[in-house]
């Protein structure tokens, strides 16, 4: 009787687990095949619409580029001895973006002008789509081959096979279309794009795009240039288990392009696909780990039926003391077992001991990898400093406390007003904004003014909110601080005049574009004096080019005192001055600055020990009574300019003046004795 017990009590056991492990093998089998589809789903659509936004962004900004070369001055105006630096704009625009094959300048008639590297210079182009698309307005065209006599540089052919032509109308001041501005956008950009999603996905699947007439443009070289038909259904961010041509069933999933902003879309639909023995593999792989595990679990309840649960039971109370000790601190690595015990308890201590190693590796390698990231963090080249929620320092790298003026082993625990830092006083306000709303802050300034003969140091800074849980509020905050002041110099030099620290041309033309539009809001006028020195080139020639570089500063000088504060002074070049005096209220007061302006620059310099006399010659145009704009405004004030300079040194002339019909009218022009 006992045995038959025992043999009914193994196999009920054994036929419980079974069952059981049937029954949970069919939920898990459901829920994890449920689960994965949506992971897999929502990867596949992920993935594909990321490409797809990446795409159409991509291509956006690049007409973007064009666009808004098409309408830079030295663009919209064809005048001669600009041709150097229309190429170089478009050299310039070359280098801002790798994947720019080429791009070029044509004029009305399909010429090309102008082109990065002189490629197809002088070709006519007016037959290529691009240039009958770009004359009409911006234009994007379809992905498509370069043929061999499009360009005169059978070179440049091989080395680009496919692209996208990208190209916008060129318009002159009256809005007449002279020329368009065409680029060819390699297409190894859109696989640089799939290579960035791709690299971001834990599963392992391909990304294609397919045109709108059904051509894999980008993919597997296999698949490049076939016609695929893709169901019409799933479609529009569905996945599905589709036949493709190789016989292959494959898990796929579609985003279309829709374009953005302005661009409307090239109607490509991005796939993303994996085999579906792949992508089902780990489902297969769980059931089979489910039965093993069942039938390992049914033949151990079998054996306690067949009443060796002491056996069992003993060195289960072995493992179970050894985890106590683990649990209290020990550092154990091995588990003690008596020799009698079953193997499978032996296996399970052998795999805890190897738990247990495996931990100590891991621990290692934590406190390893806490040392290299405490090097990162205190080598790191910008500034970090780490809060708490009552902006007491918790830790400060050596850079921070260097541009601070402090020992970052001696912030601890102290605030940021404690710290009576210059740099993080200015910080300190969207720290604390960090702090209270839980958003992080970015783009803060600081300016430390230069002691001394040391330059002025700027600093931009972002505030990153810490949290310890999901439903709290931050537990501290970190400031992070880079130097800006190599770049602030950068931007100063790039609209400034290296020798006498006035504005440039292009600070000029940004300039009077946006008084000229704060002008037009407020009904208010503008004056524009266009200076030029006379007998400078004597200057140069009799006492050389230094005496003249020395006139130039003292000429800024001189026009700094005469000036207002809200005049802007501007060098254009050689001895040519621009001076915009805002608010003109009538002729008396261009009239009063253009005389002061000629009595000032007429006094003699002294240079060097030596006398040296000049004048000015002054055009002076009126915002809005001669033009509307800082191009007409410009050339009307130049035009009068050489109307003083053909009189007599020391003379300035109104636009309005020299207009057919007016002078005789006014009898003359004003004058400086």
């Amino acid at each position: 009787m006992s045995l038959r017990l025992r043999t009914l009590l193994s196999l009920s056991f054994a036929g419980v687990v079974i069952a059981t492990t049937a029954v949970v093998s069919a939920i898990v089998d459901y829920e994890a095949s449920h689960r994965l589809q949506k992971e897999l789903d929502r990867q596949f659509i992920g993935a594909a619409s990321q490409l797809a936004e990446d795409l159409d962004r991509g291509i956006y900004a690049r007409l973007r580029d064009i666009i808004n070369v098409s309408s830079l001055p030295t663009m919209r105006h064809l005048r001669e001895g600009q041709e150097e630096e229309r190429r170089n704009i478009l050299e310039a625009l070359k280098r801002t973006q790798e994947y720019y094959a080429w791009i070029g300048f044509t004029d009305e008639n399909g010429v090309v002008l102008q082109a990065t590297n002189g490629l197809m210079e002088g070709l006519n182009v007016a037959s290529q789509s691009w240039w009958l698309g770009g004359e009409a307005g911006p234009y994007v065209g379809d992905i498509r081959s370069l043929r061999q006599d499009a360009i005169n540089n059978p070179g440049f052919t091989t080395k680009l096979s496919n692209f996208i032509e990208i190209a916008a109308p060129v318009r002159n001041g009256q809005g007449l279309v002279i020329g368009v501005l065409g680029a060819y956008v390699s297409w190894d950009w859109a696989s640089e794009q799939a290579a960035n999603v791709l690299r971001h996905q834990s599963q392992k699947f391909e990304l294609l795009v397919v045109s709108q007439q059904n051509r894999v443009i980008l993919g597997p070289d296999s698949l490049l240039a076939l016609d695929i038909h893709l169901p019409d259904s799933p479609r529009a961010n569905a996945i599905g288990l589709i036949q493709w041509p190789d016989s292959e069933r494959y898990l796929t999933g579609f985003a279309d392009t829709k374009g953005f902003r302005s661009f409307k879309g090239l109607g490509w639909t991005v796939v993303a696909r994996q085999q579906a023995d792949t992508a089902l593999e780990p489902i297969r792989q769980l059931r089979t780990v489910i039965w093993r595990w069942g039938a390992i679990i049914a033949a151990a309840f079998a054996l306690v039926g067949w009443g060796i649960a002491e056996q069992i039971s003993r060195p289960l109370k072995s493992l179970a003391a050894s985890a106590r000790q683990i649990k209290d601190g020990a550092r154990l690595i091995a588990f003690r077992m008596q020799q009698s015990a079953p193997q499978e308890i032996h296996f399970l201590s052998d795999a805890l001991g190897d738990m247990m190693q495996q931990l100590k590796s891991r621990e290692t390698a934590l406190q390893r990898q806490y040392a290299e990231l405490d090097m990162l963090y205190e080598g790191a080249p910008i500034g970090i400093v780490i809060v708490d929620q009552t902006m007491h320092c918790l830790r400060m790298n050596v850079k921070l406390a260097e541009w601070s003026g402090l020992q970052n082993t001696v912030v601890h625990g102290r605030t940021v007003t404690e710290l009576a830092s210059e740099l993080l006083g200015q910080f300190e306000t969207p720290l604390s904004q960090t702090l209270l709303s839980g958003s992080p802050s970015y783009n803060a300034e600081a300016v430390i003014e230069g002691k001394a003969n040391e330059v002025e140091r700027h600093f931009l800074a972002a505030c990153l909110p810490l949290f310890e849980d999901e439903q709290s509020g931050p537990a501290g905050a970190a400031l992070l601080i880079s130097e800006m002041t190599a770049q602030r110099q950068a931007e100063y030099f790039a609209t400034h005049d290296s020798l006498t620290g006035l504005a440039n041309r292009r600070f000029l033309t940004a300039y009077l574009f946006q008084e000229l539009a704060m002008a037009r809001r407020r009904k208010r006028k503008l004056a524009l004096l266009y200076l030029d020195l006379d007998r400078f080139k004597a200057v140069n020639d009799t006492y050389g080019h230094d005496a003249g570089d020395a006139l130039l500063k003292e000429v800024a000088f001189r026009l700094k005192n005469i000036c207002r504060e809200s005049d802007l002074i501007s060098r254009l070049g050689g001895d040519e001055f621009v001076i915009v005096a805002l608010d003109h209220k009538n002729l008396n007061n261009s009239a009063r600055l253009a005389k002061s302006v000629v009595i000032s620059l007429s006094r003699p310099y002294i240079l060097g020990g030596v006398h040296i006399h000049t004048s000015p010659s002054i055009g002076i145009a009126i915002y809005p009574d001669d033009a509307d704009d800082e191009t007409t405004l410009l050339r009307y004030a130049d035009e009068a300019m050489y109307e003083a300079k053909k009189s007599s040194p020391g003379q300035y002339r109104y636009y309005s003046l020299i207009k057919p019909g007016l002078l005789e009218a006014k009898g003359g022009s004003d004058s400086v004795a």
